[in-house]
């Protein structure tokens, strides 16, 4: 609890900032649109950068995104097709031996029983470009570019922000009762706050070179995501956006003796054409960026009224592609409790469990994608032999050695758990009042990444399930309005649950949708009499056996006075 600790909202017409228009900050705003919350969306950029950054998208935020009305498939569809985005190889060069290669996450048929969307690989600016269409038609929000954040003041009723228009200079003071700072890794608004972060800031420093080359007829054998690179000369990453034009090369940087000046266009095309170690035409460089992998949290996700969310809450190395999906879970958690105190369906202390259940999420994908880095150390140690003076020697042996890739195998298969997190994907859980009845999370180190069992648990995202609404088949997900919580009762249930308010949705599998090959006491261990109580975000809220306990369980799980 803070000094600024807020009283009830007042009825601002616009309640909400949101500072940072990226992915994030996008989302927040069309999750509080779809709870009928405005929102003020700025961005200090004046337009959305055109370096590709993040490119997983992944199962939970595709099923996030369709609960805020975007088209989830449409999304899918303009990313890489699974057999372009679906593979990873570990590399000498581009054009170079090949030492192992492994799927990249679950893109197949197969991930369809858990999740309606499978993963899906897509440049970030056309992941903020099809929310940014979603955005330009949505009332609720408006977006300004070009407008930056200089101070937040806060008091009982509300925050006061001074916004300044980047292009004319102009200033002005506004009030909001709550802001969601969404302004990246270096967030000036956390800084402001004085909110410090936790963990190692500099594990790593890095060149990214985004480039043009089509490179097809070098990958057409050999497409994939990634391409880890291994010879002594050029190692690095490649990221393939689009194997005809759109291409990455994340470049380690000595921070100790080489200065990001000398990174200028001439020497980052020797780099590129280094890594893909043959003669290719036409290669544009076209953005230049130096950076820094670290792996922070935030040591708190709130000040008073002003939340962080996304890369201002957390900074993970890049490993595992879970720091904008991780970012997206934050946005849908403070939408829907944010929305429920506006609408005064709740009290302020429903605000407390944002932090509670987001930032423990992120202590895990943090410490699984510093797993993940170091676990590619291994096969450096495997290539590269272990007298730093004979480095060239060993990798050339090891090249030449038609043996070489059966004795790697091991070393490449320790690197599965980075390219297959559908556990940390899908399976997370919440602990906080805003649940009844979860089990303590284990340990970080305890979590199994990958092996994901679909549970009926307090705290865990109600299932993916295929089922029948009006004679077509459908996502189980798809039937929960994302503005309200559902009661999803059981098939015996026989109206025991009639008299709860309107306000809760409420369905009954084999009346409302048919499920015929689900058991429901096998999967959900309640009677048939019983039912679920689903939170506007999808996540699980409690078990309920007797209609009589909504009304104090709501009033609880709401932090209701």
């Amino acid at each position: 609890m803070t000094d600024n600790e807020p009283n009830a909202p007042s009825p601002r017409v616009v309640p909400v900032l949101i500072v940072g228009a990226g992915p994030v900050g996008q989302l927040a705003a069309l999750l509080l649109a779809k709870q009928g919350i405005a929102s003020f969306l700025v961005d200090r950029r004046e337009t959305v950068s055109s370096a590709p950054k993040a490119h997983a998208v992944n199962p939970r935020t595709l099923e996030i995104c369709a609960s805020a009305g975007l088209d989830a498939d449409a999304i899918r569809a303009a990313g890489a097709s699974a057999n372009e985005g679906g593979w990873v190889r570990f590399m000498g060069t581009l054009s170079g031996p090949e030492f192992g290669v492994l799927p990249y996450e679950r893109q197949d048929e197969g991930a369809l029983a858990d999740t309606p969307f499978p993963l899906t690989n897509i440049p970030q600016p056309d992941f903020e470009r099809a929310l940014g269409h979603a955005i330009g038609e949505e009332p609720l929000v408006h977006l300004e570019r070009g407008i930056e954040c200089m101070s937040i003041r806060q008091n009982a009723d509300g925050v006061e922000v001074e916004l300044r228009n980047a292009g004319s200079g102009g200033k002005e003071v506004r009030e909001f009762d709550y802001v969601i700072a969404a302004d990246g890794a270096s967030s000036p608004i956390r800084s402001a706050l004085g909110i410090g972060m936790e963990g190692p800031d500099a594990l790593q420093d890095y060149i990214m070179i985004h480039f043009e080359a089509d490179l097809r007829k070098l990958t057409d054998a050999r497409p994939g995501v990634l391409y880890f690179l291994f010879d002594p000369a050029t190692n690095g990453v490649l990221i393939a956006y689009d194997r005809s034009k759109t291409w990455v090369l994340m470049h380690p940087r000595d921070a100790d003796t080489e200065d990001v000046e000398r990174f200028d266009e001439n020497e980052c095309l020797k780099l590129v054409r280094a890594a893909i170690g043959a003669e290719v035409p036409d290669v544009k460089v076209r953005n230049i960026s130096p950076w820094t992998m670290s792996a922070q949290i935030a040591e708190r996700y709130r000040e008073g009224r002003v939340f962080l969310a996304g890369d201002a809450a957390h900074r993970f190395p890049p490993t595992g592609g879970l720091g904008l999906n991780t970012g997206a879970g934050d946005a849908q958690n403070i939408a829907w409790k944010l929305a429920a105190v506006l609408k005064g369906e709740a009290g302020t202390a429903l605000l407390e469990t944002y932090e509670a259940e987001r930032r423990p999420i992120a202590v895990i994908n943090s410490e699984q994608s510093l797993v993940n880095a170091s676990r590619i150390f291994d096969l450096f140690a495997d290539l590269y032999g272990p007298d730093p003076d004979d480095i060239e020697t060993h990798y050339a042996a090891i090249c030449n050695d038609p043996a070489a890739s059966e004795r790697l195998a091991p070393s490449v298969a320790a690197q599965k758990p980075h390219f297959d997190s559908f556990n940390l994907q899908l399976g997370y859980r919440y602990v906080s009042a805003a649940v009844a009845g979860a089990d303590p999370l284990p340990a970080a180190a305890d979590i199994e990444t990958s092996a994901f069992t679909p549970s009926w648990e307090p705290g865990v995202r109600l299932p993916h399930r295929w089922v029948i609404k009006d004679g077509k088949p459908v996502s189980l997900l798809s039937l929960l309005p994302s503005n309200r919580f559902t009661l999803v009762a059981g098939p015996r249930a026989n109206g025991a649950f009639d008299a709860v308010s309107g306000a809760i949705h409420r369905m009954t599998v084999g009346h409302d949708y048919r499920d015929d090959s689900f058991d429901w006491t096998a999967a959900t261990g309640l009677p048939e009499e019983a039912a679920l109580l689903v939170r506007p975000d999808g996540h699980i809220a409690a078990h309920v056996t007797d209609g009589a306990e909504i009304v104090p369980l709501m009033a609880a799980l709401l932090a209701q006075r």
